[in-house]
């Protein structure tokens, strides 16, 4: 068990030293031997956790990605009003991403990183968009067994609304980090809206298979 501390108290250690390093020097700045020192570790111990800054990324990722899925689906449970569940998972997604305040550069930094890597033919834009795909999945699920809860015939293939739910969230994040003074009372109203639209939709056709 002390051993498994150890160990665990090590990565720790060396994810939060990658964190802020990171974001402080970008991704080439941020040496493994800078992240090991600032840690107050050897390389070493770096490779004893992780293949290599990508690979360490992509395991704080999944955490997070499954982190936020447990939250999203304990938020939409179908018993509440529609849009109201809404906002309340888009203030509480927020809530989430602020306890950790480098997480959204830190993503933002390894984004631009699987870009600049694609052009060199390396495969960890590939890896990281394969876990937005599955995200984005997971999240159609949810989506799924919410409509069913509350009886929504869905407009959209829930694949198709969770990735526009995805990628507004994304896009908000983004631009959070250029303008900090951005309300974020205006992504839970975006969510919120979203949802509507897609109801009002559903009434609409609704409406019209009756006419």
């Amino acid at each position: 068990m002390r051993r498994a501390e150890q160990g665990a108290a090590t990565r720790a250690a060396l994810l939060a030293a990658a964190s802020s390093a990171i974001c402080e020097l970008g991704m080439q700045g941020a040496s493994i031997d800078v992240i090991a020192a600032r840690a107050g570790y050897t390389k070493g111990a770096f490779y004893a956790h992780f293949d290599s800054k990508e690979q360490m990324f992509l395991a704080v990722l999944e955490e997070k990605f499954a982190a936020e899925l447990t939250r999203l689906q304990t938020a939409l449970t179908g018993a509440g009003d529609p849009a109201a569940e809404a906002r309340a998972a888009a203030e509480g997604f927020l809530a989430f991403v602020d306890s950790d305040p480098e997480w959204p550069r830190l993503y933002q930094e390894f984004v631009a990183h699987a870009a600049r890597s694609a052009a060199r033919g390396a495969a960890f834009r590939d890896q990281l968009a394969a876990h937005h795909r599955e995200l984005r999945a997971r999240i159609a699920e949810i989506f799924a067994r919410w409509t069913a809860a509350r009886g929504i015939e869905p407009v959209l293939p829930h694949a198709d609304a969770a990735a526009m739910v995805f990628f507004m969230a994304d896009g908000f994040l983004l631009t959070r980090i250029i303008d900090p003074a951005l309300d974020d009372g205006l992504y839970a109203t975006m969510s919120s809206v979203f949802l509507r639209g897609l109801m009002a939709l559903g009434e609409d056709r609704e409406a019209g298979s009756r006419s």
